[in-house]
């Protein structure tokens, strides 16, 4: 009950000291930074707060203005028209991290797309799970976490998502899927076991020294920062 208040405490106060626009639907949608909108999809359908990710968009609002729909209502289609026009826009570029409806990518409101760790929920039929395929005709950046993909039990292939269209791949290696969170909330994770995360390298007994760029906090650090770089430059190359 007090961790609920807390989490709603914060997102009170994130949502009063920025800007908001208020969509057709009812739904909120909080703006932070300057420069073209990127709407952010956040994990599990874009529920999780943002501030989850503080780190990671300190660094993308630097060039761009974050838009993030308030609120534990999954981010749906319809919304991406709802945000662009809220906020008086012909395009909106998207950015996401873990799952969402890959449905979204077919919006014409769209100028681009980084995913990072796309997944979505397979689709069920008479032959089983089905992965889930969407098409689409604008650039998209796909950054994916080694340790997602090359882990033990990887990632199941009805998860994955077919993607049909101007598409980049690139892997950042020796990451997890909840790395990209600020570190309390990647520690939550990794707490909890559920995703293979970073490791710090081992070294040989003989040739150890302390080596602050080994930590965990560091390798993430940069992991983040290389994600919002890569983010910042694939999104602005698409500007005309």
């Amino acid at each position: 009950m007090l961790s609920n208040f807390i989490l709603l405490s914060f997102i009170s106060v994130n949502s009063f000291f920025n800007p908001h626009a208020k969509l057709a639907s009812g739904k909120k949608a909080t703006l932070i930074g300057n420069g073209p909108p990127i709407l952010f999809s956040t994990g599990l359908y874009g529920t999780i707060p943002r501030f989850f990710y503080n780190e990671f968009v300190s660094e993308l609002k630097k060039n761009f203005t974050i838009v993030t729909i308030d609120g534990f209502e999954p981010i749906k289609p319809c919304d991406i028209d709802d945000v662009a026009n809220a906020i008086k826009t012909d395009k909106l570029a998207y950015v996401s991290h873990s799952s969402f409806e890959p449905e979204i990518l077919e919006s014409k409101r769209l100028n681009s797309a980084v995913l990072l760790d796309p997944i979505s929920i397979p689709k069920v039929s008479f032959n089983g799970l089905q992965q889930p395929s969407v098409n689409f005709d604008y650039p998209t950046l796909v950054i994916k976490a080694g340790k997602l993909y090359d882990a033990e039990t990887p990632l199941p292939d009805w998860q994955n998502i077919e993607f049909n269209g101007d598409i980049e791949y690139e892997t950042y290696e020796n990451v997890g899927h909840p790395d990209i969170l600020d570190d309390n909330w990647a520690n939550i994770a990794k707490q909890i076991g559920l995703w293979e995360m970073i490791e710090g390298k081992m070294m040989n007994f003989k040739e150890w020294k302390l080596d602050s760029k080994n930590s965990i906090p560091q390798i993430r650090k940069n992991y983040r920062k290389y994600a919002s770089q890569r983010v910042s430059e694939f999104i602005q190359n698409t500007i005309i």
